[in-house]
């Protein structure tokens, strides 16, 4: 058996040495991505860009725009060279809202990954767009996402249906709903591909359709290979626009793993809740409790009181949720395999009250996302 995990989490400040300038024309690059806004109390708007690049030309958003106010103000780019197929690039935009209204948010640059393969795509310029709704006085998330719990890679073995949820939340307790609208640049979707309205389940059926996802002939654009977009939206009219690439796989590619997402539905404290995190590989087999497991990443806005534990020699996730509030949670675990081709577990936790507890699984009315970074929880790097 290969070696089981490698954990490889590297995010490094690039402001001022990209390998492009923002904005200026370069060999083609872009492989899809997202800008998910919210507002404070008092108007400052937050726009977090998630974007995908070759890892041989890392790049980044032009300006982000706010139809009306002017250019956001962007903190320094952050990347994450971790995967072999891709870069992630991640930073911050921020601007001042002075009133109530409806706000458009926009960014965009030059140039796609070249296309090849399937080719629904041209390699030329993109955008991407949102829009938040503000009432001038409460604090707003209409919409999380994060591209990080989305499996891109389609199998074309025989029987291998894609099925893969975009796993949006409301903080704001907003119902949301999808299409699947082509961004700029994308010619089509892929044949079979569809995107419930209502769930935001995206599948792929079909062994004909999926077998049409071929590989990327340039060596540089690996798992590039077919792209596809859409929308999610709030039923206050903000949106976020999603684009990426999926990853056609076969019995002659490396595979990723599999990290088995989870669902727990539990009480509010004392005693803790407790999830072994597990992964699948097709080439490593099954990566076993005592592999050198790290969760890579936790959503949201901090933990408040007693802090989780994660014992990196069983994988094993530990949480005392006395004094938190009722709400749904979110935690991701990231496995790498051998050749550095990864893949996030979601841990969802739906918390209750004891005095109310849920009848079959509870659909808490608001929605807690959490972020906190690895050295709170005393997650190290493995190698």
């Amino acid at each position: 058996m290969k070696t089981a995990l490698k954990k490889i989490i590297i995010a490094t400040s690039i402001a001022g040495s990209l390998s492009m300038v923002a904005g200026t024309a370069g060999a083609s690059h872009f492989r899809g991505g997202a800008l998910i806004p919210s507002v404070d109390a008092n108007g400052l708007l937050t726009i977090q860009e998630t974007t995908f690049w070759r890892k041989t030309f890392v790049a980044q958003l032009g300006n982000v725009s706010v139809t009306g106010v002017g250019t956001a103000t962007a903190t320094p780019t952050v990347v994450d060279q971790s995967d072999s197929r891709y870069a992630v690039v991640t930073r911050t935009h921020s601007i001042q809202l002075t009133s109530a209204g409806t706000y458009d948010i926009g960014g965009g640059s030059c140039c796609r990954v070249s296309s090849s393969g399937l080719g629904n795509w041209a390699g030329s310029s993109f955008d991407l767009d949102s829009r938040i709704v503000w009432d001038g006085t409460t604090a707003t998330t209409p919409i999380n996402f994060t591209f990080s719990t989305i499996q891109p890679e389609v199998s074309r073995l025989a029987g291998s249906d894609y099925s893969q949820g975009l796993n949006a939340t409301s903080p704001d307790g907003l119902t949301l709903t999808y299409n699947q609208d082509l961004n700029v640049n994308i010619n089509s979707q892929v044949p079979g591909f569809t995107v419930d309205p209502t769930t935001g389940l995206m599948t792929i059926v079909g062994d004909v359709n999926r077998a049409q996802i071929t590989d990327h002939t340039a060596a540089q654009n690996p798992g590039a290979d077919a792209a596809f977009s859409g929308n999610i939206i709030a039923s206050n009219g903000s949106f976020v626009e999603f684009d990426w690439m999926f990853d056609g796989v076969d019995a002659a590619s490396n595979q990723a793993p599999v990290v088995a997402d989870a669902i727990i539905n539990a009480l509010v404290g004392p005693g803790p809740i407790s999830h072994i995190f597990t992964a699948l590989d097709a080439e490593d087999g099954a990566l076993l409790a005592g592999a050198s497991w790290d969760p890579n990443l936790v959503l949201g806005a901090g933990f408040i009181h007693a802090l989780p534990t994660f014992n990196t020699a069983t994988q094993t996730f530990s949480w005392d949720t006395t004094g938190y509030a009722p709400g749904t949670y979110l935690i991701q675990a990231r496995a790498f395999d051998s050749q550095n081709v990864g893949d996030f577990g979601l841990l969802t936790v739906n918390l209750s009250n004891p005095t109310n507890p849920p009848t079959g699984i509870p659909l808490p009315g608001s929605i807690f996302l959490f972020g906190l970074g690895l050295a709170a929880l005393g997650w190290k790097r493995k190698h």
